[in-house]
């Protein structure tokens, strides 16, 4: 079972949806994933799969949002200075830091291609625990218009490059040559340029059937939102919010 127990700062540490319909959202990623959800209060729950942490599920605040979508967050260390280098670099804060909780702070912000992107500063080391297994995240991809400018914009936050990133043998179909986003030589992200889609961060969570998944996730109510590869899917659920699926073997 492979667990995170620290992240370094920059690495994508956790993620949440938040949707209008917390009820209809906690049966629909249940049914999907085998996920369990503890009530850490108000309106806000945590993803659970065998006992370990996944992410989180919640409803906006009154009058802040009205929307559904999942939120990606990176580790910082100093919620502080990395809202001042957001803003530097050209991106816009639009909520924090805040606490949550005894756990640690968060803010939101948006990157200058316009992808929401969320930070991270923890009390404690871990984030998501456990991770690359199906159930459990298993990647991430960042869609902006270019690719140049996010890596401008993330190589300045935290020091990433973009790369390539090769599959190798049955996983490689329809992934050949994938654009990453790299941090100290490990691919964290896809890197998916797309001058006409909506910018954003999209999790990836593992299945052992990609397909059954996938036909599943439809009949519940999802659409499709990119044609399916070999490897991964990516869908938006009944109320809006876009997710990804993928084999836990299809690395990044």
């Amino acid at each position: 079972m492979p667990r995170r127990t620290s992240y370094r700062p920059g690495v994508p540490c956790w993620v949440d949806c938040i949707t209008p319909d917390l009820t209809g959202a906690q049966s629909f990623y249940g049914d999907l994933f085998g996920w369990e959800f503890a009530d850490e209060g108000g309106n806000y729950r945590l993803a659970v799969l065998d006992g370990e942490l996944i992410g989180g599920l919640g409803t906006a605040p009154p009058g802040r949002w009205s929307g559904a979508a999942w939120n990606v967050y990176l580790a910082t260390k100093d919620a502080d200075r990395t809202r001042a280098d957001v803003e530097d670099l050209g991106g816009t804060v639009v909520m924090g830091p805040v606490p949550a909780g005894e756990d640690g702070r968060l803010f939101l912000a948006v990157d200058p291609q316009g992808a929401p992107v969320g930070f991270w500063e923890g009390h404690h080391a871990q984030g998501v625990v456990l991770a690359d297994e199906a159930g459990a995240v298993c990647g991430h991809d960042l869609v902006v218009p270019g690719a140049d400018a996010a890596e401008r914009f993330y190589g300045g936050l935290f020091g990433f490059r973009t790369g390539r990133h090769r599959a190798e043998g049955a996983d490689a179909a329809g992934d050949e040559g994938r654009l990453t986003l790299d941090l100290h030589g490990t691919a964290w992200a896809g890197l998916v340029e797309d001058p006409t889609g909506q910018p954003g961060w999209i999790p990836y969570i593992g299945v052992r059937d990609l397909v059954a998944a996938e036909a599943d996730a439809l009949a519940a109510g999802a659409r499709l939102v990119r044609r399916p590869t070999g490897t991964r899917t990516v869908l938006r659920d009944p109320w809006g919010a876009v997710f990804g699926m993928t084999r836990p073997s299809a690395q990044v």
